[in-house]
């Protein structure tokens, strides 16, 4: 029985390539000889590997909630700190490449209206940090009722996004630490 010949290429560090170019650009943006370029990948063996664009486009948003999203709750989950804003400072901390944004907004804004797929990731990456939130003000008893814990956690979780997409645009991302005070109602 003849066998079809081994992949020649790292999946994971070509999904890795696919989330970086499309965290940068965005879907549309994003033409196949650059993604192919990011992803080290001939035509051939893209198509292989992954239908299509849009196929190697929702691998990349797999590969973001493995390595960012999934990151970011267990440093909630895990914060042994009984200051909640050091506990937040993981969402909220500058990282190299500010003007990339968070890919879950990105994916939210560009393709989440018209692709349920992309709609449905995104939206349960939101809902994972937003259980995460929600236990760091629990845990911690910052807010009073569960219902107050509930409305904050939804607003810093917008507050995070807003953040995300200040810093996307070039802005200067500002004093967050103020605006989270302020929200918990702390001096």
């Amino acid at each position: 029985m003849p066998m079809g010949r081994p992949r020649e290429f790292d999946t994971d560090r070509a999904v890795h390539g696919a989330m970086e170019i499309f965290w940068r650009n965005g879907y549309v943006a994003t033409n196949l000889p650059d993604l192919l370029n990011a992803m080290g990948l001939t035509r051939g063996s893209f198509y292989k590997a992954f239908k299509d664009k849009e196929t190697a486009y929702l691998a990349a948003l797999d590969r973001y909630d493995e390595a960012v999203v999934s990151k970011a709750v267990q440093a909630l989950e895990t914060c042994e700190s009984d200051d909640p804003e050091t506990c937040f400072s993981v969402l909220f901390s500058s990282s190299k490449d500010v003007r990339r944004g968070c890919f879950i907004c990105n994916a939210m804004v560009e393709l989440g209206p018209d692709n349920p797929s992309v709609a449905q990731k995104a939206n349960a990456m939101a809902e994972r940090l937003r259980k995460a939130i929600l236990g760091v003000l629990v845990k911690r008893d910052v807010v009073g009722s569960a219902k107050n814990a509930v409305t904050t956690a939804d607003l810093i979780l917008h507050l995070y996004f807003g953040h995300q997409a200040i810093g996307k645009g070039g802005e200067n991302l500002g004093d967050w630490q103020t605006h989270l005070h302020g929200l918990l109602g702390q001096n």
